[in-house]
């Protein structure tokens, strides 16, 4: 199998948000732009096995909060307007005296859109809830300029317990493990620096970026070859291509490292496509394409068992037939 990067893209609220008319919407429950580009751009070049996206289920209720808040201040202020028009001949505005239950609304067409999505939620669960009340103390006891994310910038006074609690959500999620990098999508510069903390505990990358374009083209650098030579990386998937290069392997008895030969006695293939790269036209104009893949060879040094990582490039006639002309290894083999 080709081994792809496997991403973990974790979206805070502000990054989730919708608006109409410069405000909470609150009449559907739907994630803003970013979050729409971003996942249409995955489904679209098919990366949605290698690029998972995470919500923190705070943030959703956070964005719940907001709509509802909203509601009742656009209400209050309907209210207010009905009464200073009412006086007015050619004005008529009747309020439903029905009582409306926004938050039962909310939650209904919240079920609904996240029902819908391929998402995973960041939940804190109950049993760990002492291991990130401790954590969440030892950020409020340190000095000013390590509390983050427990700052206080913003509107909110309770933003920094908010931001908090979404960090935390992301610190406890079990699944880290799985990923190769993550991706924090957040306009919030509270996070500044959090992703030293992630990197001492995980041992995985982080980005923290700001919006949705920064997302695509850090996506566009880890998968961009892929999405250019799709065509040639399913084609490696095929049995022609795995038997040709197992074959190829089997015929190899010894390998050859620093002038000394060492019996090889075994293999296995790592990634079968680790990246496509193109030669220029030849004479007759045709275009051979380089596959490279990732084998460890596994032979014993004296008494120790040892692991040899190398690469194997195998070369391509032009797209239409994709021959097989011949195989090439970056260490010598036998």
């Amino acid at each position: 199998m080709s081994y792809k990067l496997k991403t973990l893209i974790v979206f805070d609220a502000n990054s989730l948000r919708s608006t109409e008319a410069g405000e909470v919407a609150y009449s559907f429950f739907a994630f803003g732009g970013p979050f729409k580009k971003i996942e249409d751009f995955i489904i679209e070049n098919k990366l949605t096995d290698d690029i998972h996206m995470a919500v923190p289920t705070w943030v959703i209720e956070e964005l719940k909060d907001q709509k509802q808040i909203q509601y009742k201040k656009d209400v209050a202020e309907l209210q207010k307007l009905a009464k200073r028009l009412s006086g007015l001949p050619h004005i008529e505005i009747a309020l439903s005296e029905t009582e409306f239950d926004c938050v039962a609304y909310i939650e209904e067409k919240a079920l609904a859109y996240l029902d819908d999505k391929q998402l995973k939620l960041l939940e804190i669960k109950e049993e760990i809830a002492n291991t990130v009340l401790r954590s969440m103390m030892t950020r409020v006891m340190k000095d000013e300029s390590e509390k983050k994310p427990f700052a206080h910038s913003g509107k909110y006074k309770d933003a920094g317990f908010k931001d908090n609690v979404v960090w935390e959500s992301l610190m406890q999620f079990e699944g880290v493990p799985d990923y190769d990098k993550v991706i924090f999508v957040s306009k919030d510069g509270d996070y500044k620096n959090c992703e030293i903390e992630f990197k001492e505990k995980w041992g995985i990358h982080m980005n923290i970026l700001q919006d949705e374009n920064n997302v695509l083209t850090d996506i566009q650098k880890n998968y961009g070859n892929y999405i250019k030579e799709r065509t040639i990386y399913d084609f490696t998937q095929t049995e022609y291509f795995i038997d040709y290069l197992r074959d190829e392997l089997k015929l190899k008895a010894t390998i050859v490292i620093e002038g000394t030969e060492y019996k090889i006695e075994n293999y296995a293939v790592v990634d079968i496509c680790e990246s496509v790269s193109r030669l220029a036209p030849n004479e007759e104009g045709a275009e051979n394409l380089l596959v490279s893949s990732i084998v460890n060879i596994y032979f014993t040094q004296g008494a120790e068992k040892k692991v040899q990582a190398l690469q194997a490039t195998t070369l391509l006639a032009e797209d239409e037939t994709k021959e097989i002309i011949s195989i090439e290894y970056n260490i010598e083999l036998k």
